[in-house]
C-alpha cells in the first residue's frame, strides 16, 4: 500500500489508505472521496466491498488496480 500511496501523492492526489474493509466503508460513507481504489483482494472481497461502498456513496468511482504501475492510469480513466 505504501508504494501506491506514494505514487498517488507524488502525482498530486490526496490519499487516505486502509487495509481494513470496515474502515474503508466508514471512510466512504463519511467523506467526499472522488474514488476508492481496491487492490490485493479476492474477487469475492472486491464484490462485497464495492457493493457496500456504493450503497453508502452511489456516485463514488470504484477502481480495481492489479499493481502499482497501473494505479495512475486506472484512476485517471475513472475520473474522466
Amino acid at each position: 500500500m505504501d508504494t501506491v500511496t506514494s505514487t498517488l501523492e507524488g502525482s498530486g492526489y490526496s490519499v487516505t489508505g486502509t487495509l481494513h474493509d470496515d474502515i474503508a466503508i466508514d471512510l466512504a460513507a463519511s467523506s467526499e472521496f472522488d474514488a476508492i481504489l481496491m487492490a490485493d483482494m479476492t474477487q469475492k472481497e472486491r464484490t462485497e466491498l464495492r457493493g457496500e461502498v456504493l450503497r453508502k456513496q452511489p456516485k463514488i468511482k470504484v477502481v480495481q488496480a492489479e499493481g502499482p504501475e497501473s494505479v495512475l492510469t486506472l484512476l485517471k480513466q475513472a475520473l474522466r
